[in-house]
């Protein structure tokens, strides 16, 4: 797909236009510097270090859990850019010793955190790793690069917003996490997006499997509304909330209206079409455990203004109880330690008190408890 066709197709499934974030001055900024990215092999990490690396910095470090997705940005780099430095690290942020190594190794002067779980019906039948990755992910980053005076973002999401789900809470909590962190001379960061196009397991990737196949696109609830960006508005809004300093904490893009999921799937079929792809039908299925019909961008009373950016908004976090937050962690690590997801829900509740689990998470961290409470009958018994 050529850069024009691509731009097309976006555009049209996002009903308005994509905006350019960065220009020339910005990606100045970033030239000869030292950026490391987490999960730099996923959608949004690997598009990030695609965008950096033609910043020119003085080393890029990408950051992977994943060995076969670290080989495959690595490789695209050095086709494409081959005159930057790039250190492909296999490493996983739940282990502060990787992380840490990471970055008195290469002494980044900024992190881009964008390791994650994100899959919002996965991790609500995966609590435990989700507050794992997520939070204490996100704990190790921040502290890394504090401890070599890095510059901090983190990759939040929409859903942190009144969350409804697992993911959503994992990452409202990291977002506290990490703010939580902020001193006289480090100063913490946070960006928050819609849904991307074509990440992986996004809806468009599902729907355009679905299309291909000549099945009908499955559609969760036609009125549900989602924002939308596209990988390149996202890395501009990373990049550009790190560079316009330390106006505030939380960043977002000003991204339009939201999309209704029906009206997504009547474009979508409408690109399918133009490209001469079977037409198929539109199945409804119901909303699925953790989602919610309506997105929010910002709740949680933050004091909300513009940037010097027409289009990227920030806001303020209201003064937060840092021991509050440490006792969070400490009960959460706990429960994780355990692998007891029912208290791990529960302590999650209590650390995100806008969080509202999903009958589902509920009934999975139930039958959890229950299984180990049998197992430890049955370890008794046996002794």
């Amino acid at each position: 797909m050529t850069e024009r066709v691509r731009l097309a197709v976006h555009e049209t499934l996002l009903g308005r236009d994509e905006r350019d974030i960065l220009g020339d001055a910005d990606r100045q900024e970033l030239a000869g510097q030292r950026i490391l990215i987490t999960g730099a092999g996923g959608s949004l990490g690997s598009e990030l270090a695609r965008q950096i690396a033609r910043c020119r910095p003085a080393r890029l470090t990408l950051f992977e859990q994943s060995e076969y997705n670290l080989f495959h940005i690595e490789r695209e780099l050095a086709a494409s850019c081959p005159d930057v430095p790039v250190d492909a690290l296999l490493g996983d942020v739940t282990r502060l010793r990787h992380l840490r190594s990471a970055c008195q190794q290469m002494r980044p002067h900024a992190v881009y955190h964008a390791a994650a779980y994100k899959h919002v019906t996965m991790t609500e039948r995966a609590i435990c790793p989700a507050i794992e990755t997520n939070v204490f992910g996100t704990l190790h980053a921040v502290r890394a690069a504090q401890e070599v005076g890095a510059r901090f973002v983190l990759v939040s999401s929409d859903k942190a917003a009144q969350p409804r789900s697992v993911m959503g809470a994992t990452k409202r909590l990291a977002e506290l996490v990490a703010l939580a962190e902020a001193g006289s001379t480090f100063r913490p960061l946070a960006v928050r997006f819609g849904n991307i196009l074509g990440s992986s397991g996004s809806v468009v990737e599902i729907m355009l499997e679905r299309i291909q196949a000549g099945l009908p696109i499955q559609v969760t609830d036609p009125d549900a509304t989602r924002y939308f960006m596209t990988a390149t508005e996202a890395v501009g809004l990373i990049v550009k909330a790190d560079l316009l300093g330390r106006a505030g904490e939380i960043y977002w893009l000003d991204m339009g209206a939201p999309v209704r999921i029906g009206e997504l799937a009547v474009r979508l079929l409408a690109v399918a079409a133009e490209a001469g792809l079977p037409e198929v039908p539109i199945e409804i299925v119901g909303l699925r455990a953790g989602e919610k019909q309506r997105e929010d961008l910002t709740s949680q009373g933050l004091d909300l203004r513009r940037t010097t950016h027409g289009r990227i908004w920030v806001a303020k976090q209201r003064a937060m109880h840092a021991p509050r937050v440490r006792r969070a962690l400490r009960a959460l690590r706990d429960d994780v330690r355990r692998h007891d997801p029912l208290a791990a829900l529960n302590d999650l509740c209590a650390a995100v008190p806008d969080f509202e689990p999903s009958v589902d998470a509920r009934r999975t961290a139930a039958m959890t408890a229950v299984h180990r409470a049998a197992r430890y009958e049955d370890d008794l018994k046996i002794a």
